[in-house]
């Protein structure tokens, strides 16, 4: 007998993009239930995969952390496992009592009590006398809502919804538990008592299942991961490596694509790239080459420099420009110069330059400003530390002596 507690094979699920659109096909999938062979498999017009083709396993005491960009299919995912929607194909399998925290305030009635909701939720499941009275209080002493247990649930905030979800969805030990990023709109001390609690509960067998965009969470309860991309799967492993990954993912609109630049005037940069010095990729620390081509028709006596942006182009991270002049030849050449160590954290950075004519410091030819400015892909090295720095939004790193 399998020990697995959720099994996920090659699932798949479908939207339309218009709601009419959408109530109709639902109307005719219904009908397709009963008459098979009018079930359609593929995609009909107007219609999208939200999960393509998504498979992985979840056993005791394993917690796995899904991950990815907005629309990426996450919460899909979570609510095909609770059984609040079907797939249009592949299969689900779980073994054992499930509890979600998929929606803040599901499954609570807005004009009962907190602790009347908690009572209403207990004896839904069924639960003895004895044994639901003394989960009672557990839930509202894990909740800490204080006298507000006593208001109508309508009353409450978003965070103290959270909690009582969360509390009572945690406590009732189920074998599978799943939890959508409604814990983001909890205090720090919340989710930090949150952690706590998951992490015990994966010590006693559970097995969770976690969406959230806070890396602090997924890095300290999930030992793996998997990360989603307009409904692929497209990479599974630690939860370290999983977040590393998600954060080297480019921008959905970035604008740091690699163009000619338009000619104009008597110098032109053709071309301005970054180049790792070791192997074929650049991580924090290593050192890095600039390298600007370009093309002129007369001589000239030069200075030259770049500038490195965040991917947006809103912030300026650093920039030099030589101080000896450089004479050019007519026709085509390089500039080149050697950051030893780049300080960057793992991202996508915009890099621009600029030459300008030594004697009046007048640009001669610009790249990146008025057109694309090339891409420097940092990657990060996989480890928590870094993961960190990128989910604070830190851009560069500094040398510490601890000591």
């Amino acid at each position: 007998m399998s020990t697995l507690r959720v099994s996920v094979s090659h699932l798949s699920r479908k939207y339309a993009r218009d709601l009419r659109r959408s109530l109709w096909y639902g109307l005719r999938d219904i009908a397709g239930e009963f008459l098979p062979s009018r079930a359609a498999a593929g995609l009909r017009p107007g219609e999208f995969w939200a999960l393509d083709d998504v498979s992985f396993d979840l056993g005791p005491g394993e917690s796995l952390a899904i991950v990815g960009r907005n629309g990426a299919g996450k919460s899909t995912l979570l609510r095909i496992l609770y059984g609040l929607i079907k797939p249009d194909r592949g299969e689900v399998r779980l073994r054992g009592r499930v509890a979600a925290l998929i929606e803040l305030g599901a499954g609570f009635h807005p004009l009962l009590t907190g602790r009347e909701n908690v009572q209403l939720g207990t004896a839904l499941l069924g639960l003895a006398p004895r044994e639901a009275g003394a989960l009672h209080e557990t839930v509202i002493d894990f909740a800490g809502l204080g006298d507000f247990i006593e208001l109508p649930v309508q009353s409450y905030s978003a965070g103290m919804r959270a909690r009582l979800g969360f509390a009572l969805a945690a406590n009732l030990e189920p074998d599978v538990l799943l939890v959508d990023e409604v814990l983001a709109v909890g205090d720090f001390a919340f989710q930090r008592k949150c952690a706590t609690h998951m992490r015990g509960y994966l010590a006693r067998g559970g097995s969770l299942l976690l969406v959230s965009h806070n890396t602090h969470q997924i890095q300290s309860v999930c030992t793996r991961g998997v990360l989603l991309d307009h409904g692929q799967l497209i990479f599974a492993g630690s939860a370290v490596e999983t977040v590393n990954r998600m954060f080297a993912q480019p921008a959905p609109e970035d604008s740091t694509t690699r163009v000619r630049a338009s000619a104009s005037g008597p110098l032109t940069i053709e071309e301005m790239r970054a180049e790792p010095v070791n192997g074929d990729s650049i991580q924090t620390g290593d050192p890095v080459r600039i390298v600007v081509r370009f093309r002129t028709e007369d001589p000239v006596e030069i200075v030259w420099g770049f500038s490195l942006w965040t991917g947006d182009q809103w912030v300026c991270v650093a920039g030099e420009f030589s101080t000896s002049p450089q004479t050019l030849a007519p026709g085509a050449g390089e500039l080149t110069c050697l950051i030893p160590r780049v300080p960057l954290v793992g991202g996508r950075y915009a890099l621009r330059g600029a030459i300008l004519d030594f004697a009046t410091q007048q640009p001669l030819a610009l790249y990146g400003w008025q057109d694309a400015a090339a891409a420097l892909d940092v990657r990060a090295i996989p480890c928590a530390g870094a993961n960190l720095q990128m989910a604070l939004n830190q851009l560069v790193t500094v040398d510490v002596d601890w000591s």
